[in-house]
């Protein structure tokens, strides 16, 4: 497939895969807001409900590792098709087990389809568009995932007023199914094909400090947006006395504001440049994630509403800047690799970590530690990245 002479020609073809995006993110965002209520059902505690965050981030980063000896076979668009087919049986037996082993086998199922998107949807994506446009291709991506984060409490709610939480994950599961089949009639076909991991490229990664320096980026800005979302409805409801209903509801609307600025983000990035822009995410990352840790309520809703704008505006220059410090030959490597360990670390063990420490010590002092996680080591990588580029 040739490359569009401008930015408006890639549009339909970014939008069908923001919405393939969109699918493959709701379903896994929706574990937070099913946090509660799964281990209500499950007759568990909070720690050990939290353990589907490992099961999803394992099979998602074991699927994302290997995906381009897939891709290499399949093609970037019969795989995203896998992708989808896949999540969506693995949904629909999701909604219909009743036990935490049951709980955790699908949910890793489900990270092994949904791990399948990345690598192909960032190709595609680098592929169909000018090197020019990618801030703003990737903006108009990164539209999903919030779009998801605002959605996913409305929805889980949506399914406990009519009986079942459960029941939201086989709503999702016939919309992957839906969103599998109109892929394969309307998806970009690229010329191209994956590329399986090779020594050569894996070589030129491991020795570049630059890649390691924006994969620690996304680790953090995953671990803390990703954690922080997981919890807040436990924090709320468990914290500060508000209904399960109440804290779904906020976590909702609290990403509307991410959504507004982020449209915004390929303009600021092509005027501010990249490192500007990287270290204004990660330092208001930092801090609105301590701040969240004080004050009164109405304080600490304020910042809850404020923090996700830092994390959501990181990840167009994030994946525009990694598109830049690789090589062609080592770039569907490197979006393996980077979301690998960001799945494992930043959607994985930060979030259950998180849950852990809130439950025992305290959500303030969780979030807290988080925040002074983020912001050291954002300001090692950030240098590192900065000297090296």
């Amino acid at each position: 497939m040739q490359t569009p002479p401008s930015f408006r020609g890639a549009v339909p073809a970014l939008l069908l895969l923001t919405g393939v995006f969109f699918v493959n993110f709701l379903a896994r965002t929706m574990l937070g807001p099913l946090l509660l209520p799964l281990s209500a059902s499950l007759d568990i505690r909070l720690a050990a409900a939290a353990q589907s965050f490992v099961a999803l981030s394992a099979g998602y980063s074991l699927a994302v590792l290997g995906v381009g000896c897939i891709s290499s076979r399949l093609g970037h668009h019969r795989t995203i098709c896998l992708c989808l087919f896949l999540l969506g049986a693995s949904l629909l037996a999701l909604s219909l087990t009743r036990s935490l082993a049951g709980v955790l086998i699908w949910v890793f199922l489900m990270g092994l389809g949904a791990g399948l998107y990345m690598p192909s949807g960032v190709a595609t994506i680098t592929s169909i568009t000018l090197s020019a446009h990618w801030s703003r291709a990737f903006a108009l991506h990164e539209m999903a995932p919030n779009l998801s984060f605002v959605l996913a409490p409305f929805v889980v709610e949506a399914a406990g007023n009519l009986g079942q939480t459960t029941m939201a994950f086989a709503w999702l599961g016939w919309a992957s199914l839906a969103m599998g089949i109109l892929y394969a009639w309307r998806g970009p076909r690229l010329s191209r094909r994956g590329t399986p991991p090779s020594a050569a490229a894996l070589k030129i990664l491991l020795g570049s400090p630059p890649f390691w320096a924006v994969v620690t980026l996304f680790v953090l800005t995953v671990g803390v947006e990703v954690g922080v979302y997981g919890v807040v409805p436990a924090y709320l409801v468990r914290d500060r006395g508000l209904t399960e209903a109440a804290a779904n509801t906020f976590l909702g609307l609290s990403r509307l504001a991410s959504l507004a600025v982020l449209p915004w983000m390929g303009w600021v990035t092509e005027r501010w440049g990249h490192a500007r822009t990287l270290t204004i995410c990660m330092v208001g990352l930092s801090v609105t994630t301590c701040a969240a840790a004080f004050g009164p309520l109405g304080f600490n809703l304020a910042i809850l509403t404020i923090q996700p704008i830092f994390a959501v505006c990181f990840f167009p220059v994030g994946f525009a800047v990694l598109a830049h410090v690789v090589p062609r030959e080592a770039s569907d490597l490197s979006v393996s690799l980077t979301v690998t360990c960001t799945s494992l670390i930043g959607a994985g063990l930060l979030p259950a970590l998180l849950a852990t420490l809130g439950e025992r010590s305290g959500f303030a002092s969780a979030f807290l530690a988080f925040g002074i996680l983020s912001l050291a080591a954002g300001t090692l990588a950030l240098r590192e990245l900065t000297h090296n580029t």
